[in-house]
């Protein structure tokens, strides 16, 4: 069996969290994602693929995030056994890429169902997230298997770019999604708590930003209920 089949065979969906611009928002999207799906009650897996092991530090912190298996492995060579392995025993298993393109990225890509671009609305943002999609779409043509790629709107700040940034981005040929996420404090102190808007204060715009988000990712890759029953959700209200 070649490698290709056998990642078709694996039973969870795999979403790979990617841009090689920084600061764009791509672990704070996959936290948020994971949580969401975890109070859905998902069993959701975590790959930090990233040498600045963000995620890997957030999940340290003892928060809501902490509940969730991780793995932490920038070696290209065991990425993919690393998103099988945790395959195995997840529904979903969310996979925050290195902030650049590297091996390790169009490895994970490779095996994506879906590639998600966080993008914010300067033009450097908006360079790198089609250079992101071209990647994806390359890895796809590599692997001879279809790979979802869609990007979002991230930390906008109110500014009038947002809809040329859209339309550039659409104009390119990048699929967008019609959720976009707002530039709020809420993030940031979550990411001191290794938490979410959406566990934190459920009612928040940011939180609706959060549900809004993942509620679409959800409908795209029909992630409607658990493949594997029982699983326990995780309670959206903080502790």
């Amino acid at each position: 069996m070649s490698r290709v089949d056998a990642i078709m065979l694996w039973d969870s969906t795999i979403i790979a969290v990617a841009t090689s611009k920084g600061g764009a928002g791509k672990t704070t999207s996959v936290c948020c994602l994971a949580l969401y799906f975890a109070s859905q009650g998902l069993k959701v897996g975590l790959l930090d693929c990233d040498p600045n092991g963000t995620l890997t530090r957030w999940h340290a912190k003892g928060g809501a995030l902490s509940k969730l298996p991780i793995i932490s492995e920038v070696n290209e060579k065991r990425i993919i056994s690393s998103i099988g392995y945790l395959s195995t025993a997840n529904d979903v298993v969310l996979v925050d890429c290195p902030g650049f393109n590297s091996q390790v990225m169009v490895y994970a890509l490779g095996v994506a169902n879906l590639v998600l671009v966080p993008v914010m609305t300067d033009e450097a943002n908006l360079f790198e997230a089609i250079r992101t999609k071209m990647l994806a779409d390359w890895a796809s043509t590599a692997t001879k298997r279809p790979i979802k790629v869609r990007a979002f709107l991230s930390r906008i700040k109110g500014s009038n770019l947002v809809s040329h940034s859209r339309s550039e981005l659409e104009r390119a040929g990048v699929q967008m999604l019609k959720a976009s996420v707002a530039d709020r404090i809420a993030f940031q102190e979550a990411s001191y708590f290794g938490s979410s808007p959406l566990v934190d204060n459920p009612s928040s715009g940011a939180a609706l930003d959060v549900i809004g988000l993942a509620s679409e990712v959800a409908a795209i890759l029909e992630l409607d209920k658990p493949s594997r029953p029982h699983a326990p959700a995780i309670p959206i209200l903080a502790s």
